[in-house]
């Protein structure tokens, strides 16, 4: 039985909302659309919601509230929101949905790309760019959100790390020709995927390294959902592992 990840491909239908995983504390979606299609989505009363926009723009409408959305940006929605998101052009909208239990009231705001001051982390052979959108200062229960951009044929989520107190979903983009492989690890085994751009790998446990192909970047948008404790950036390195510098991070060992 699969029990660390779960990895899906690309989405190929237009305008429906598709689930990832969920469980009783929170859930990932995702959706295709254009401009010729609007989603309604509405969010429980006892959950929150982030709402990235992957490719290309898009517009969100919370309760009457108008987001518009470059690509990568980010929207939070509290509980209870009705949401509609609309394409903004005929080339295809990816919207990607992380769902979390909550039980506080949190007003709508939108987080972009272009106003967040990313960074280099990691040294040679696994160096890449972070960007946090929605980080433990944002106003969330237990939600987390950014982006990773990792430089050409170098490691990502490396020294190897998990926690397992937070479930995870990678949405992966600009390995373009390339491909990536995706490990996911515990001490009972683990799985390889090999994903492609606009694929999707759902980390339930273990730890999870990734490389691309020579001369191809392995980034992806993560959504972080905090399942037991306080919300928190928190990991632990795998023992074989704990050696190697991490240099500047948004993590915390």
């Amino acid at each position: 039985m699969n029990t660390r990840g779960l990895y899906h491909r690309a989405l190929r239908e237009i305008g429906k909302i598709r689930t990832l995983y969920e469980d009783k504390i929170g859930a990932y979606r995702w959706g295709l659309l254009n401009s010729s299609i609007s989603l309604e989505l509405k969010i429980p009363s006892d959950r929150e919601a982030v709402i990235a926009c992957l490719k290309n723009p898009c517009k969100v409408g919370i309760d009457g509230i108008i987001f518009h959305l470059e690509e990568k940006d980010v929207v939070y929605a509290g509980r209870g929101h009705t949401v509609t998101i609309e394409g903004l052009d005929k080339e295809e909208s990816l919207i990607v949905i992380g769902e979390g239990a909550s039980n506080r009231d949190i007003d709508p705001y939108i987080k972009r790309f272009r106003e967040v001051d990313g960074f280099t982390s990691g040294y040679e052979g696994y160096r890449r760019d972070i960007y946090v959108l929605i980080g433990e200062e944002d106003p969330a229960e237990r939600l987390l959100a950014g982006y990773t951009e990792g430089w050409p044929g170098e490691w990502t989520s490396y020294p190897p790390h998990k926690h397992d107190d937070k479930t995870e979903v990678y949405v992966y983009y600009g390995l373009e020709r390339g491909f990536g492989l995706q490990i996911v690890e515990d001490e009972a085994g683990y799985e390889v995927y090999k994903v492609r751009d606009w694929d999707a790998v759902v980390f339930k446990r273990g730890y999870h390294p990734n490389v691309p192909s020579p001369n191809s970047r392995i980034c992806y948008l993560w959504i972080l959902c905090q399942v037991a404790g306080e919300r928190s950036l928190k990991v632990e390195v795998h023992p074989d592992f704990r050696d190697i510098p991490m240099g500047k991070s948004h993590l915390k060992r």
